[in-house]
C-alpha cells in the first residue's frame, strides 16, 4: 500500500511540470494557424472587387420607379412626353430592322421629341419607370417561354440580341449572368442614353451606377472581334481598356473603391504580370490594412511568381 502510495507522489512530482499545458498549447497551436494564415500564398486574381451598394437606398429608388409607374397610368402624361413614348418605341422598332435610313430618320424623331419634352421632368422619369416596368415584364415572359414579344422589341430593341453577344447569358440560352436588379439600372441607362438625356433630372442614383458599373466591369460590352472568338486571352486584351475606365469611373463614384486592385485583377488576367505586381503593391501600401488586405497579398504573391516565370 505504502509503495503504491508512494509511486503516486512521485508521478505527481514529475507530472507537475505539466499541470496546464493544455491551454498553453491551444494558444501556441492558435498563434501558429494565424501566423500561417497571414502569410500570402498564391492566389490566381479571377474576380474583381464589387463596389459598395447601400441596399435600402437601392430598394427605395425602385420602390419610387413602381410609384411613379402607376402615377403614369393613373395621371395623364404631358403631350410632349407621350409624343416621346410613341418615338422612342418605334426608333425600338426600327432598330431591328434592316432598313438603316428609316432607323436614322426614327433616331432624329426621338431626338427631337426628346428635346420637345425635356421641360417636363417629372412626367419623364414616369415614363421612363412605366416603360421599364413594361420592359421587366415582357422579358418575365420571354425568360418563361423564350419567345420574344413584339412589345419587348418596341421598349428595348435588340436586347436580347445585346445579352447574347456580351454574354450577359451562357450562349444564346435564358441561363443569365444578370439580375432583376442589374436589368433595371441597364434599362434606365439605356433609355437615357436613346433619349439622349445626361442631365442631372435624369441620372441615374450613385448606388444605380455602382451596381450597373460593377456589373459591367465583370460583364464588359464585346466588340464584334470578342463576341465572336473563344480566345480568352484576345477577349481579355481586348475588353482591358474599357474595364480600367469602369474602374476610374467607380473610384470616382467612392473613394473608398480599392481601384488598384481591381486593375491588378484586370492586368493579371491580361498576362500583363510586371504592371499587376505593381498594381497590387500600390493597394497596399495605400491600404496596409482592411478587408482586402490578405487577398492582395495572395494576388501579389501569384503575380510575382508569374513574373519570375516569364523571365
Amino acid at each position: 500500500m505504502s509503495a503504491r502510495v508512494a509511486h503516486s507522489s512521485k508521478t505527481k512530482g514529475w507530472q507537475r511540470h505539466f499541470d496546464g499545458w493544455q491551454p498553453g498549447l491551444f494558444v501556441v497551436v492558435l498563434a501558429a494557424l494565424v501566423l500561417l494564415l497571414s502569410l500570402p500564398r498564391a492566389a490566381e486574381p479571377l474576380r474583381t472587387p464589387a463596389p459598395r451598394i447601400d441596399d435600402d437606398a437601392l430598394t427605395a429608388t425602385m420602390r419610387a420607379d413602381e410609384a411613379l409607374a402607376r402615377g403614369a397610368i393613373e395621371v395623364a402624361l404631358d403631350v410632349d412626353v407621350r409624343a416621346l413614348g410613341r418615338e422612342l418605341r418605334a426608333y425600338n422598332e426600327a432598330s431591328l430592322g434592316d432598313d438603316e435610313d428609316a432607323f436614322a430618320a426614327a433616331r432624329v424623331r426621338a431626338s427631337d421629341a426628346a428635346n420637345r419634352a425635356a421641360a417636363h421632368p417629372d412626367d419623364l422619369r414616369a415614363l421612363r419607370a412605366f416603360q421599364m416596368m413594361r420592359f421587366l415584364f415582357e422579358f418575365a415572359s420571354w425568360r418563361q417561354t423564350g419567345v420574344e414579344s413584339a412589345e419587348l422589341g418596341a421598349l428595348s430593341g435588340d436586347f436580347i440580341a445585346t445579352m447574347a453577344r456580351n454574354r450577359w447569358c451562357v450562349g444564346s440560352t435564358r441561363e443569365l449572368f444578370v439580375t432583376d436588379d442589374e436589368l433595371r439600372v441597364l434599362f434606365k441607362k439605356r433609355w437615357n442614353v436613346v433619349a439622349g438625356f445626361v442631365g442631372a433630372d435624369m441620372a441615374l442614383t450613385v448606388d444605380e451606377d455602382r451596381l450597373r458599373l460593377g456589373f459591367l466591369l465583370e460583364h464588359p460590352f464585346h466588340s464584334e472581334i470578342t463576341s465572336m472568338t473563344q480566345d480568352r486571352g484576345l477577349t481579355a486584351r481586348v475588353l482591358m481598356p474599357q474595364q480600367l475606365r469602369t474602374i476610374e469611373r467607380l473610384a470616382e463614384l467612392d473613394v473608398d473603391y480599392p481601384a488598384d486592385l481591381a486593375r491588378g485583377v484586370v492586368l493579371y488576367r491580361t498576362e500583363q504580370f510586371a504592371p499587376a505586381t505593381n498594381a497590387f503593391r500600390d493597394h497596399l501600401e495605400l491600404r496596409p490594412d482592411g478587408p482586402y488586405t490578405l487577398r492582395a497579398r495572395n494576388y501579389l504573391k501569384a503575380a510575382l511568381d508569374r513574373t519570375q516565370e516569364s523571365l
